[in-house]
């Protein structure tokens, strides 16, 4: 058992040998020119063959690594999208809320310009019959309760009052 553990050894040492190309070291009574060129071939293609799936490897997490920070990229414009939507909105309802409140006080300055201009036009009927008998006279019993000298005043204002009081 012994004996064949060494002969593993052995071999495995001579292929060690052989993949590193160490074979000056092998015995020349068991070096091939042959074997080595096609061993040493087989490793030139196994190493290229990694070297070939190691690029792909390269290019496929550089693909993904792109594909990535253009995906992160987009979340930001989109983030920058939704922030200008709702400030836009935000604006557009402030807008909309001072021309409501513009257009309420438009309409109550209206009906105040409406109201003064009826106000406006009594006044002036007012003012074209200041200087005639008749206001005067209506303005004279009105106001300081005065009479002419065959009429006699009865003021029932107090008896009014008092019945209101109880």
């Amino acid at each position: 058992m012994e004996n064949s553990q060494e002969q593993n050894n052995i071999s495995r040492e001579k292929e060690f040998d052989a993949a590193a190309g160490a074979s000056d070291n092998a015995p020349e009574e068991d070096f091939d020119p042959a074997a080595d060129r096609a061993h040493r071939a087989a490793r030139v293609q196994e190493i290229k063959r990694k070297r070939k799936a190691d690029k792909k490897a390269h290019q496929k997490a550089r693909r993904k690594k792109k594909r990535l920070q253009r995906k992160k990229k987009r979340r930001k414009i989109n983030r920058l999208s939704i922030i200008i939507v709702v400030l836009v909105c935000v604006m557009l309802g402030a807008y909309a809320q001072r021309i409501i409140q513009l257009r309420v006080e438009n309409r109550q300055l209206k009906e105040q310009n409406q109201q003064l201009k009826e106000e406006r036009k009594d006044l002036q009927k007012e003012l074209k019959n200041v200087n005639s008998d008749e206001y005067i006279e209506k303005r004279a019993r009105e106001q300081l309760r005065l009479v002419n000298p065959d009429e006699i005043l009865f003021d029932f204002s107090d008896d009014e009052d008092k019945n209101d009081s109880k």
